[in-house]
């Protein structure tokens, strides 16, 4: 009888380890929630063509969060502060973000401005990725959650600025 005992005392001491693995791998790849704030967008390059009246640009922005794209509503001026949010759950570590930054042309012209706010030659959007363990940001900018993130067109045309956070 004592060594059924001690045959069930071993199983279940090895349950519990296999247990506590198991919690704490989970606790590893656990859901995340990933958020990205645009704080503020400005024009550099004047984006609607001066005409007989001119515009106030009329920013959106489109923001992919692991793959899954958002939309903003338009917000009318040349330098303002929109505070557009937008969070996803995740459960990998390393995820993929991608900001767009268009001005709205209404239904006069064809398409809307693409604005430009990477610094690199032929590129407009942000593409970068956050490490939910770290919080390290890497790829088109670079920076650390929860620390405003600048970025400036530089090389192409209808160049924005845009000033941002990932948490």
């Amino acid at each position: 009888m004592e060594d059924k005992i001690g045959v069930i005392k071993k199983v279940m001491k090895n349950l519990c380890i296999i247990i506590l693995l198991l919690l704490g791998l989970a606790g590893v790849y656990a859901q995340k929630t990933v958020t990205v704030t645009i704080y503020r967008v400005m024009q550099v390059d004047n984006l609607d063509v001066p005409d007989i009246d001119p515009d106030r640009a009329d920013f959106y922005a489109q923001i992919w969060i692991a793959g899954k794209m958002y939309q903003t509503r338009v917000f009318s001026t040349d330098d303002g502060r929109p505070y557009w949010r937008f969070s996803m759950p995740v459960t990998s570590r390393v995820v993929r973000i991608r900001i767009k930054l268009l001005d709205d042309d209404g239904s006069l012209e064809r398409k809307d401005d693409y604005v430009d706010i990477n610094p690199r030659d032929n590129k407009k959007d942000l593409n970068f990725t956050f490490d939910t363990q770290t919080g390290r940001i890497r790829g088109d900018v670079t920076g650390r959650r929860g620390r405003m993130i600048f970025s400036e067109g530089k090389h192409d045309s209808d160049k924005g600025r845009i000033w941002f956070k990932v948490e």
